[in-house]
């Protein structure tokens, strides 16, 4: 086995389908770690539901199917912080956000910026697709790998 695209992609599909929470495989001195992420706790009220998650979408707060954006989310593709350092949403506090959600991204598009020692580094995405979920918080620190963006 190599660990090409195909591969990661069966690898993932694997998580999902075998419901695991964390799958690793190490070939040729090359570690890859794949992990699940928890789903978030629901809230109820007044006969509307409220999804306890404001990443998941900003602009989306009631869900009346919640099915259907769980499975929308779960098929999503991640964009990943390639470093630790604190994530930001635009170039600057006074300028808009590089995307949100409903944006529709091109391979090499930059989405965010990562601040590590100092340095501004702009994120590209090397995916193409629409956001569907903004999973970091302007302004507070990221670990490398975390997922930042879902797209579809």
């Amino acid at each position: 086995m190599k660990l090409d695209l195909e591969n990661i992609k069966k690898l993932a599909k694997s998580i999902k389908e075998n419901n695991l929470s964390e799958i690793s495989v190490e070939v040729n001195g090359t570690k890859l770690t794949m992990k699940k992420e928890e789903a978030k706790q629901e809230v109820i009220s007044s006969n509307i539901k409220y999804v306890e998650q404001p990443t998941i979408a900003n602009e989306i707060t009631q869900v009346e199917d919640k099915e259907a954006l769980i499975e929308e989310v779960l098929e999503g593709k991640e964009i990943v912080s390639p470093m630790v350092g604190t994530y930001y949403s635009a170039p600057s506090p006074e300028s808009d956000d590089f995307v949100k959600v409903g944006d529709r991204v091109e391979v090499g598009d930059t989405v965010c910026i990562v601040e590590a020692m100092k340095m501004m580094n702009e994120v590209k995405t090397s995916v193409a697709g629409t956001i569907i979920a903004i999973k970091a918080n302007n302004g507070k620190a990221i670990k490398k790998g975390d997922v930042l963006f879902l797209v579809k």
